[in-house]
């Protein structure tokens, strides 16, 4: 009996989780295209103490203009990963909503050969936060 009890409980995260994945659109593209008037947006439920993370490839020459909403507080940021450490162009703390737009040539830090920022969202909360999210690729 435990051990049905215990492939149940798998069976349901497995739809959950699954639920999560398929409420959003991925920012994906084919290499070698122009990604410039592509978007994306999505809804996700982030579990306490949890958090979520969607990654992009922002091409030379776009910038990414993206705004969210969340049902309560959260930390937000985009970072990426170079050879010389972890970067930040955005980072805020305790915020239900924000819009801007991400430049990758205003960052005296920025690396010519990254191209692939990640935002991310961190639940605060005691309780789950549902967060609604798009973005568009756009030529500067």
């Amino acid at each position: 009996m435990k051990y049905i009890t215990t492939i149940l409980r798998l069976f349901i995260m497995l739809i959950v989780l699954g639920g999560c994945a398929a409420s959003r659109e991925k920012m994906s593209d084919i290499p070698g295209k122009d990604t410039s008037g592509k978007s994306v947006q999505g809804s996700v439920k982030i579990r306490p103490s949890g958090s979520f993370e969607e990654c992009i490839e922002l091409r030379p020459g776009l910038v990414f203009d993206y705004e969210f909403d969340a049902s309560d507080y959260v930390n937000f940021n985009i970072h990426y990963h170079a050879a010389s450490g972890l970067y930040y162009p955005v980072d805020k703390k305790g915020v239900g909503f924000l819009k801007g737009t991400l430049d990758p040539a205003t960052h005296s830090f920025y690396a010519e050969e990254q191209e692939n920022y990640c935002l991310m969202w961190e639940n605060l909360n005691d309780e789950r936060v549902e967060v609604s999210y798009k973005g568009a690729f756009r030529k500067k």
